[in-house]
């Protein structure tokens, strides 16, 4: 029986590794890529891929509550990769890696399943700073690791008189990973389909103390306080007015500077109005500003688009 899932993606799923994948993690380590960019494990047969599932990636679950986990195409549970968090003795972060069997290359599994461990291990586990390191010469790797928000710092001296190019994350991508997290919630707030409740009240933990939202969809516009708002768009979604409704962005660009952000995105919504069906898609401006090292929404206007 395998092991608890960690994540799972839009195609892929994350789960821990057992010593029934030695099998394939024999293949996985005898690519040539694997060996090329990552070293050889001198991992000959299943009996020694079997110990190094034990005395890797389980030995790490159990001592450091992450490790290597296992990549699988969802639709086909099908191990194509391995991607995950390492502690090791030599960095003072805990770092990402990730390995692909050479047929995946390419088809944007690689940053897929990156990007959300680097978000589960930020945001789940709760560590503030992961770093990763690359071959000097692997060019894709370094690209992916751009690509999901670490940069490079350095070079470093590895053991075996290797050097290999170290990333980090920049303090600018956590910044965004919070601000992300911001807007979701923003969203969130108002949905009353499916049986949920809206939680409009909550908008005040999201806001700054005089924060302002805007409605431009009007002529002229609408500017409303933050008790206004909440009052208004409560009772709208409380008393039949509006039911079944949801929103979320469907594309964003968020630009931060140092204790002041803003994000514009476009967005989509849909439900009923006194009955009737409708669908909208729009257009944000948010504002933010770090207060106490918590970012908060300092303002908001939108215009729904005809």
């Amino acid at each position: 029986m395998h092991d608890k899932i960690i994540l799972e993606t839009q195609r892929l799923i994350l789960r821990e590794i057992s010593v029934e994948d030695a099998e394939f993690i024999l293949i996985l380590l005898n690519t040539p890529q694997y060996l090329k960019f990552i070293g050889d494990k001198n991992v000959r047969t299943i009996e020694e891929a079997e110990e190094y599932v034990k005395q890797g990636p389980i030995k790490s679950y159990r001592e450091n509550g992450f490790g290597l986990w296992l990549i699988l195409i969802k639709d086909q549970q099908m191990p194509i990769g391995i991607c995950g968090l390492i502690k090791r003795d030599i960095l003072d972060d805990v770092d990402i890696g990730f390995a692909l069997l050479p047929e995946y290359l390419g088809l944007g599994y690689g940053y897929e399943i990156a990007t959300a461990t680097l978000k589960h291990g930020n945001e789940v586990l709760g560590l503030e700073q992961i770093v990763a390191i690359a071959d000097i010469n692997n060019i894709a790797s370094m690209k992916l690791l751009n690509k999901i928000g670490l940069r490079f710092e350095k070079v470093l001296k590895w053991p075996e008189n290797d050097q290999v190019m170290f990333f980090a994350q920049s303090s600018c991508t956590r910044d965004k990973a919070e601000i992300d997290n911001l807007t979701t919630a923003f969203f969130d707030l108002f949905t009353n389909k499916d049986g949920r409740e809206p939680r409009v009240r909550e908008l005040a933990q999201l806001f700054i103390q005089g924060g302002i939202i805007v409605n431009n969809s009007e002529d002229p516009p609408v500017v409303y306080d933050l008790k206004t708002f909440m009052a208004s768009r409560e009772k709208l979604l409380t008393d039949g007015t509006i039911s079944m409704f949801s929103e979320r962005e469907i594309f964003n660009k968020t630009e931060v500077l140092e204790k002041i952000a803003q994000r514009f995105c476009f967005y989509e919504k849909s439900g009923k109005l006194n009955g009737d069906c409708f669908e909208k898609k729009g257009m944000k401006l948010i504002q933010f500003i770090k207060v106490d090292a918590a970012w908060k929404i300092s303002s908001l206007s939108w215009t729904d688009l005809d």
